[in-house]
C-alpha cells in the first residue's frame, strides 16, 4: 500500500515537473524548451540535408559526419530559427489568429521569398569560403537551385508547422484553464450573490415576525430569534470553504424550514424525512437550499393551501432528494429560470456525478436530485447537534 502511494505521488510529481516544463512563462524554462526543440530539429535536419547535398536523389546513404557539415547545418537551421519566430510570433497572432488573410498570404509569401533569398547566399557565398571543395560538388546550377530549395523552401514550412501547431495548441490549452478559472471565480461569486439573496427579503420577513411575537409576549419569539441568529452565522462564517460537512447544511435547512413554517403558520402543510448515515459526509454549500427557498416561493403563489413534502436519503455515498411542494399554473415560467444558476453550479462542482430532474405535474412542482458526494471520511463535531434536532424517521413532520 504505500509502495503504491509513494509511487502514485511520483507520478504526480512526474506529471507537475513537466507541466510546469511546459507552460512555465519563466525564462529559463522558455531557453530549455525552445533549446530542446531546436536540438531535435537540427538532429533530423543535419542528417537529411547531408544525405541529400552528398548523394542526390538516387540512392539512401548517409557520408560522414564532419565538423563543416555541422556548421554548414547550424548556418542554414538560423535562417528556419529566423524564419520560424516572424511566423509565430508576428504572422500567427496579427494575421492568422485576426483572420486577416490577405496579409497572412502576404506574409506567407514574403517569407517564401527570405528563405530562397538567404538560402542562395548562403549556398553561393557563405558555403565556398567555409568548404573550398563545395562548389566542386556541385555539378551543375540546377543541382544547386535544388539543394537551396530543398534545404530552405522545403524543409523550413516543417519546423515552421510544428513550432505553430504547438503555440496553437498551447493556447487553447491556457484558453481552457483561463475558462475554468473564470467559471470558478463566478461560482464563488454566485455563492455568495445567493446568500446575499437569501438575505434581504427573507431577513426582513423573519425580523417583523419576531417583532410581532415579542409584542404579543409569545414564547416562540425566542426560539425563532435564537434559529435565525444560527442560520445568519451558518451563511456569514461557516460556509465559505468549498465543501462543507453534510450535517451543517442539514441543520442550515432545518432552521430556514421551521423560520418559514412559523411565517405561515396552520396555512402550511409541511412534512420533511431525513433518513440514512450523514457521518463523515460532505457536500458543496447552500447546493440543496435555493430548492427549498423555491418551493416557499410557490407557496406564496398558489391560491390553494400551500404544502411541501421533502425526502432526503443518503445511501452510502449517494444523496437522494425528492421534493414536492404544490404549485399554480401562473407560476410554471418563473419556476423554471429560478434554479438555472444551482443548474450551472451542480455542473461544475459534481461534472458526472449528479442527476437533477424537475418537472410539473397536475400543480404539483416535482425536483429529484441525486449526488454522488464521494468523499473521504472526516471528523465532524455537528453529528450529534444534528441528531438531537432531526428525527431520522420515517414520520418526522412539521405540521
Amino acid at each position: 500500500m504505500k509502495t503504491g502511494t509513494k509511487s502514485l505521488r511520483l507520478q504526480k510529481t512526474q506529471f507537475m515537473n513537466w507541466h510546469e516544463f511546459i507552460f512555465s512563462e519563466e525564462r529559463s524554462a522558455r531557453i530549455r524548451r525552445h533549446g530542446i526543440f531546436w536540438l531535435l530539429w537540427w538532429i533530423y535536419f543535419a542528417a537529411t540535408y547531408y544525405y541529400y547535398l552528398q548523394v542526390g536523389l538516387q540512392k539512401i546513404i548517409f557520408g560522414k559526419l564532419t565538423g563543416v557539415m555541422i556548421v554548414e547545418s547550424l548556418l542554414l537551421i538560423t535562417i528556419h530559427l529566423i524564419a520560424c519566430y516572424f511566423f509565430i510570433y508576428v504572422i500567427l497572432p496579427n494575421y492568422l489568429i485576426t483572420k486577416k488573410y490577405l496579409k497572412l498570404a502576404a506574409g506567407v509569401i514574403g517569407l517564401g521569398v527570405f528563405l530562397l533569398a538567404a538560402g542562395y547566399f548562403v549556398h553561393s557565398f557563405v558555403f565556398p569560403f567555409i568548404d573550398p571543395g563545395y562548389l566542386s560538388k556541385i555539378s551543375s546550377n540546377n543541382t544547386l537551385s535544388w539543394t537551396n530549395i530543398n534545404s530552405g523552401l522545403l524543409s523550413a514550412p516543417k519546423v515552421i508547422a510544428a513550432a505553430a501547431a504547438i503555440k496553437l495548441i498551447k493556447r487553447w490549452y491556457l484558453k481552457q484553464k483561463e475558462k475554468e478559472r473564470i467559471e470558478k471565480e463566478k461560482l464563488i461569486t454566485d455563492l455568495q450573490l445567493m446568500k446575499a439573496q437569501i438575505r434581504p427579503g427573507f431577513l426582513f420577513n423573519s425580523l417583523d415576525q419576531i417583532y410581532e411575537a415579542a409584542q404579543k409576549n409569545s414564547p416562540q419569539a425566542p426560539e425563532l430569534l435564537l434559529k435565525l441568529a444560527e442560520l445568519l452565522s451558518y451563511l456569514l462564517y461557516e460556509c465559505e470553504e468549498a465543501k462543507v460537512p453534510l450535517e451543517k447544511e442539514l441543520v442550515m435547512m432545518k432552521e430556514y424550514m421551521y423560520l418559514e413554517k412559523a411565517r405561515f403558520g396552520k396555512r402550511l402543510e409541511l412534512e420533511a424525512t431525513i433518513k440514512g448515515d450523514l457521518q463523515d459526509k460532505k457536500i458543496a454549500p447552500l447546493l440543496l437550499l435555493p430548492f427549498i427557498e423555491n418551493s416557499f416561493k410557490h407557496c406564496n403563489n398558489t391560491g390553494e393551501q400551500p404544502w411541501i413534502n421533502l425526502e432526503i436519503n443518503i445511501d452510502n455515498e449517494i444523496l437522494s432528494m425528492k421534493l414536492l411542494n404544490g404549485v399554480a399554473m401562473t407560476g410554471i415560467e418563473t419556476t423554471a429560470s429560478e434554479i438555472k444558476n444551482i443548474e450551472k453550479r451542480l455542473q461544475l462542482l459534481y461534472p458526472g456525478k449528479h442527476e437533477l430532474k424537475k418537472y410539473i405535474e397536475q400543480e404539483i412542482y416535482v425536483v429529484l436530485l441525486k449526488i454522488n458526494l464521494n468523499e473521504k471520511p472526516t471528523d465532524s463535531p455537528f453529528r450529534s447537534q444534528l441528531n438531537k434536532r432531526f428525527e431520522l424517521t420515517n414520520d418526522h413532520a412539521w405540521n
